[in-house]
């Protein structure tokens, strides 16, 4: 079964999105399915690696396109740039790719937002089922943050997500609110929606506390509350700053891993702050990830909680694999919160003075941040594991697959 994959972000890029598809693709493929992919330079960040136009494994190919000669994202004008640039070179692509093959499905992300019009297109003029999967649902995150207003833009993206939905024979989303989201704000119909959690990068498992991370950065044997990933425009961390200052002279670190629109903003604040108590790093090599994880008593996961329903962060998987207690920025009402909960492998908090509720109770109790931590890596290898949605994933692209040929033997 042969498979049209199209999407801006694709490993080595960093971005969560084109790591988990690389993850996703590599899998299907090592299943039997025959995946090509068509994506763009690695252009997440500034300092992105450089990789070949072409690349070929048993049953994958991947075919990377130019994104407009942009690199990084700090900007709008900057990223609509590469979305231009990446969505005019792939359609190129993509029309003569599948004039030459014929695909039984073709799979888009949401990167750039409007990608899925290429996945209606091979299905409106090709033939081939067409299965999109939403990371997060576009503009309403923007809208609910303040980052647009409702006008002329998001009256027309909404006009082009009808469009893809209405061309999708399935729509992907990553928790149970997501779901209910697109049925009642998007009216996508509930036979069309499925549920499929995402997945740890990597080979991650529970690693002692007390290993070479905290060594190279001097954590000693505090409590260390760890937040690793970019730091946006959603991601409440703010919060974490003035919880720090709350927690002065204790025993406990905050550090921060990353980078984002909202570092030096925190970086300052630290700064006028004075805080001893809170470390800033860049992104660390993949390799270090477990290790980095682990290092941690708490792992922080942050939503701003007027995105509820709309987005889980992919950081969440790791974190449950690598056995850390979770502290969820978010609101009581979203995947996140809900996961949190239902695994008891962590607290949700909803403003500044409860992260310091939270991080000044366990301190004085690790035994029970352990707990919390051991059901996490529970809640991983029972729903939340690679392999779990690998074979959910390959279900649904037989079951569309097969639904069109009920359908052609219907006729």
């Amino acid at each position: 079964m042969k498979l049209l994959v199209v999407n801006q972000y694709y490993a080595p890029d960093v971005c969560a999105s084109g790591q988990l598809l690389a993850s996703l693709c590599e899998g299907l493929a090592e299943r039997g399915f025959q995946i090509d992919v068509v994506c763009g330079f690695p252009s997440y960040t500034a300092d992105a690696p450089d990789a070949p136009a072409y690349e070929e494994q048993p049953n994958l190919t991947v075919r990377r396109v130019a994104t407009g000669g942009v690199k990084g994202r700090l900007g709008m004008r900057q990223r609509i740039r590469g979305y231009l640039g990446f969505l005019l070179a792939a359609f190129g692509t993509v029309r003569r790719q599948s004039r030459n093959q014929k695909y039984a499905v073709v799979l888009t992300l949401s990167n750039p937002p409007f990608v899925g019009l290429l996945g209606a297109w091979v299905k409106r003029f090709r033939g081939a089922r067409y299965v999109c999967v939403l990371h997060d649902i576009h503009p309403d995150i923007l809208i609910r943050t303040g980052r647009l207003k409702k006008g002329l833009v998001t009256g027309l993206w909404e006009i082009i997500n009808r469009l893809i939905f209405r061309f999708a024979d399935a729509v992907v989303v990553l928790g149970p609110r997501m779901a209910e989201h697109l049925r009642k704000h998007k009216r996508v119909p509930q036979e069309k929606i499925y549920v499929i959690p995402n997945w740890s990068l990597g080979e991650i498992e529970p690693l002692p506390r007390q290993n070479s991370f905290r060594e190279t950065h001097k954590l000693g044997d505090a409590l260390v509350v760890l937040y690793a990933g970019n730091m946006g425009i959603l991601h409440n961390l703010e919060w974490l700053i003035e919880s720090a200052a709350e927690l002065k002279g204790r025993n406990i670190k905050f550090v921060f891993v990353g980078e984002g629109e909202k570092r030096f903003f925190l970086e300052k604040q630290a700064e006028q702050k004075r805080l001893d108590n809170v470390l800033f790093l860049p992104y660390q090599e993949a390799e270090t990830l477990n290790t980095m994880l682990c290092a941690a008593d708490i792992c922080v996961v942050a939503l701003e909680p007027k995105a509820a329903g709309l987005a889980v962060p992919s950081k969440t998987y790791s974190i449950l694999a690598a056995g850390r207690a979770i502290l969820a920025l978010a609101s009581e009402n979203d995947d996140l919160a809900a996961v949190v909960r239902q695994w008891k492998c962590g607290w949700v908090a909803q403003n500044s003075a409860e992260v310091t509720e939270i991080i000044q109770a366990a301190s004085k109790q690790p035994d029970e941040v352990v707990r919390r931590g051991k059901r996490a890596r529970t809640a991983h290898k029972s729903t939340f594991s690679r392999e779990s949605a690998l074979a959910l994933y390959a279900d649904l692209i037989k079951s569309v697959v097969d639904s069109q040929r009920v359908n052609k033997e219907a006729l």
